[in-house]
């Protein structure tokens, strides 16, 4: 019986070991956790506290008034600088090299000094400083805390740079030019026509410019390297585009023409003599236009002329200012033909004249008709005019032909045509026909003519070419006669 008991109890003991077992192992794994806890709460306070202080020295680094250490801006170490002393120390060096600038340039005697306010320099010190502090102040604290200590072990090294005004300089090397440079002076002729020694001829001077452009560039690539110093300038000789020698060609006579007014009346003399006398000594120098009407003006009372026959439009011959000066005008083209000057404008009479060959006539009205010619060469030419006796004469001076040469004219009728019968007109009231039973010839009939004019170039005597001049038609006049019974 006692060993049943002893068993009984011992297995009541076996039941109750399990549940035991479990409770002391959740004490130990509560234990195990409380443990834990503790210790991680621990560690988080411990990381909080560490990462405040690393907060507060990466402020501590990033958050300072002065320039952080490794920036330099040229020679000059910023880095525990404040802004105020950066500033006074980066304005020192940019004057200290500002006024290193200096050029002096030289012409001969002359000295031009220029400075850096001559050339407007200024150095963007002031821009650098700006730009040196901006570095690392903005950002995450962090991404602000490495660029920090990247500067003090790499550094940063910024550089000024110097500019200049490039308006201001042009704008004084161009005084300086004007100082140096001048105008060539052409060589000149005068001419007096009714001198025995009919020219003087000044002579030519160059002239000097400095190139400006190329002075410029010269400066230009100087300041870049920072060379400054002396600078020779080489000013250009500019020659004359008239030299004496050229002059000296047009002073030969190339031309001349006269005509006679011997059957004239004193009147019609005196038209002829005046308005050649308008233009004695004209120059023409090379490309210009000769206008006759220009040359002499007006045909009035007031600027000399005089009343003598004119070809009016109705055909008839009246007395009018100025009558004759047609006989000026063509002995001048056909000296103008003789010179072989280009003819820009001419007109032939109504009918043929008598005082030049027919086809060779020029005729002119104030206002209207006109002769004119260009100077077709290059040196000028001076136009001589008088009379003598009962001749009036023109002559062209200017450079002469090659090997003695010279120009004639010549004209050909190639047809006539015959004037119709006059038309006789009744007088009525006597304003022509004074008389009853008289007529009087208002018109005179004259035959049409058509005709060629030539001019032919010779040198040594030898004929080179021929060319036609004009073709001309003088138109048949039917005359006009009135009568009273």
């Amino acid at each position: 019986m006692g060993d049943i008991h002893v068993n009984a109890a011992e297995a009541v003991l076996e039941k109750s070991r399990p549940g035991k077992k479990l409770k002391i192992v959740l004490i130990i794994l509560i234990t195990l956790f409380l443990i834990g806890v503790i210790c991680y709460a621990g560690y988080e306070i411990k990381n909080r506290i560490e990462h405040k202080k690393w907060i507060e020295h990466m402020t501590a680094v990033v958050d300072i008034p002065a320039f952080y250490q490794g920036i330099w801006v040229d020679d000059v170490h910023l880095g525990g600088l404040a802004v105020e002393e950066a500033k006074q120390i980066l304005m020192e060096k940019a004057r200290e090299r500002l006024e290193e600038i200096r050029f002096e340039l030289i012409y001969n005697d002359k000295r031009w000094i220029l400075t850096y306010q001559d050339v407007g320099a200024y150095i963007d010190w002031d821009r650098k400083i700006d730009q040196a502090y901006a570095v690392a102040r903005e950002g995450e604290l962090e991404e602000r805390y490495n660029r920090v200590k990247e500067l003090e072990v790499n550094g940063l090294k910024l550089k000024t740079s110097l500019f200049y005004n490039m308006d201001l300089i042009k704008n004084k090397l161009e005084s300086i030019a004007e100082e140096i440079s001048y105008d060539p002076v052409d060589a000149d002729i005068k001419f007096y026509p009714d001198r025995e020694n009919k020219f003087e001829i000044t002579e030519e001077k160059p002239g000097l410019t400095l190139d400006v452009k190329e002075l410029f560039n010269t400066l230009k690539a100087k300041m870049e390297n920072e060379e400054y110093g002396e600078v020779v300038l080489s000013p250009q000789e500019v020659l004359p585009k008239v030299t004496k020698a050229q002059l000296q060609k047009a002073t030969y006579r190339i031309a001349q023409f006269s005509t006679s007014i011997a059957t004239s009346t004193a009147d019609r003399k005196h038209n002829v003599r005046l308005a050649l006398r308008k233009v004695n000594g004209y120059r023409l120098d090379p490309g210009e236009v000769f206008s006759f009407n220009e040359a002499v003006g007006p045909r009035t009372a007031k600027t000399g002329f005089r009343p003598a026959p004119v070809i009016m439009p109705d055909k008839s011959l009246q007395n009018d200012y100025g009558g004759g000066v047609c006989q000026s005008s063509s002995t001048i083209y056909n000296a103008a033909l003789r010179a072989d000057l280009e003819i820009v404008e001419r007109y032939h009479h109504s009918f043929p004249i008598g005082y030049v060959p027919i086809g060779l006539d020029a005729t002119v009205s104030y206002g209207g008709a006109d002769l004119k010619f260009r100077n077709n060469k290059d040196t000028p030419i001076f136009i001589r005019t008088f009379s003598k006796g009962d001749n009036v004469y023109v002559e062209i001076y200017g450079e002469k032909f090659p090997n003695d040469g010279y120009i004639t004219c010549s004209s050909t009728v190639t047809s006539v045509v015959p004037a119709p019968k006059p038309k006789r007109i009744l007088d009525k009231n006597g304003k022509y026909v004074k008389q009853p039973g008289g007529q009087v010839e208002h018109v005179k009939s004259r035959n049409g003519y058509r005709v060629t004019s030539y001019k032919t170039y010779y040198e040594n005597g030898k004929k080179v070419w021929t060319k036609v001049i004009a073709r001309d038609y003088y138109r048949p006049i039917q005359g006009i006669i009135y009568y009273r019974p």
